[in-house]
């Protein structure tokens, strides 16, 4: 009868938490892609926002409107900065994110090499366990027939 130190059940466990970490892993790889991506979309938006409001050569206007315009830039290239330090940011937590994911494959590869270490051992036990009760079935079989 397995018990409950039974090397093939710790090995299915700690297979399952090699599952878990894999898949862990994987979530980290589709966050660092979505920062990419939100930080690639914020750049772009911020550059096209400052490629509309640049300043060019306009006749006809008045101080008023110029100043209306200038100001626009200036909001617009603050705007910009805004962006690239958010794209900064989430550049920053997709290498985070990465470096989480090959952490979380580093584990998972070193649960699953545990794993098959104690199902070999498991299977070995067992092995031994069913060579020691045949030989104990033979013993028995060899007395009785010893005793007719």
């Amino acid at each position: 009868m397995p018990s409950s130190a039974d090397p093939r059940r710790i090995a299915r466990w700690v297979d399952h938490r090699a599952q878990r970490l894999r898949s862990d892993a994987a979530g980290q790889a589709a966050a660092a892609l979505a920062h990419d991506a939100e930080a690639n979309t914020l750049r772009q938006q911020a550059n096209v926002q400052l490629l509309d409001a640049q300043v060019g050569q306009e006749m006809g206007l008045d101080r008023q409107r110029l100043f209306d315009r200038l100001r626009a830039v200036a909001i617009a290239r603050a705007h910009v900065l805004e962006c690239d330090l958010r794209a900064r940011d989430l550049q920053s937590q997709a290498e985070q994110a990465r470096l989480e994911e090959a952490e979380l494959q580093r584990k998972a590869a070193q649960q699953q090499s545990r794993a098959r270490r104690l199902d070999a051992a498991g299977a070995r036990i067992e092995r031994h366990r069913q060579q020691a009760q045949r030989r104990r079935d033979e013993r028995q079989i060899q007395e009785e027939y010893a005793c007719r």
